[in-house]
């Protein structure tokens, strides 16, 4: 279900986007669905989210059975926020991120953790059934590789990815033409060392 176009002043979804297929589609809906000026907030799982699960499940996979499958559902790439964004026609963009770290006893804890919070793979090619001793290789792996000596437990990095976007409208600052800066960047810092100030005109 979609609202209406030009219907909404503010949508917000947090940590929800990574369960959408077509991203793409659903950022040109939203900016559809928004009043000129209208924002959108969101909050997402980037890339590096379970970094460490997904390398030793594959690592494992290759080694017992010669070859990997999907085993941790697929996450947007930061760098590609900004180009989705841009191609479904929201302007003034902001993205950050921040990375989240968590302590887990082993991989088990963290894989059952998951399932608790319906975040497992949901990937419609993923296997049905992962042997016991590809989870204990992995389990050592993630271990070995991500552990911290003399340290017991492994971590699990989460990466969020926050994005602001705005949908053209009349009122919006707008750049001025190329070519009309009266001050070049490079100049900025000289101007800073000596006190200097910048003259805005206020038509402009």
């Amino acid at each position: 279900m979609w609202f209406e176009e030009n219907s909404m002043d503010l949508i917000i979804s947090s940590l929800s986007l990574h369960w959408v297929n077509d991203l793409p589609g659903c950022f040109a809906r939203i900016k559809r669905s928004l009043k000129p000026d209208g924002v959108f907030i969101a909050s997402l799982f980037g890339g590096d989210t379970l970094y460490e699960l997904r390398s030793s499940l594959q690592l494992a996979e290759l080694e017992r059975k010669g070859g990997i499958a999907p085993h941790v559902s697929p996450f947007t790439q930061i760098r590609d926020i900004g180009s989705l964004l841009n191609r479904a026609g929201f302007t003034m963009l902001t993205i950050d991120t921040d990375e989240i770290v968590i302590g887990y006893p082993s991989m088990f804890e963290l894989m059952w953790d998951l399932k608790g919070m319906a975040e497992n793979n949901a990937a419609f090619n993923r296997p049905a059934h992962l042997s016991r001793e590809t989870l204990m290789a992995a389990s050592a792996i993630y271990k070995e590789l991500y552990g911290k000596p003399n340290e017991e437990g492994v971590p699990a990095t989460f990466q969020i990815i926050y994005l602001v976007g705005w949908k053209p409208g009349p009122n919006q600052p707008q750049p001025l033409p190329r070519g009309t800066a009266d001050v070049s960047l490079k100049d900025l810092g000289n101007i800073f060392e000596k006190g200097g100030k910048i003259k805005i005109d206020a038509e402009s």
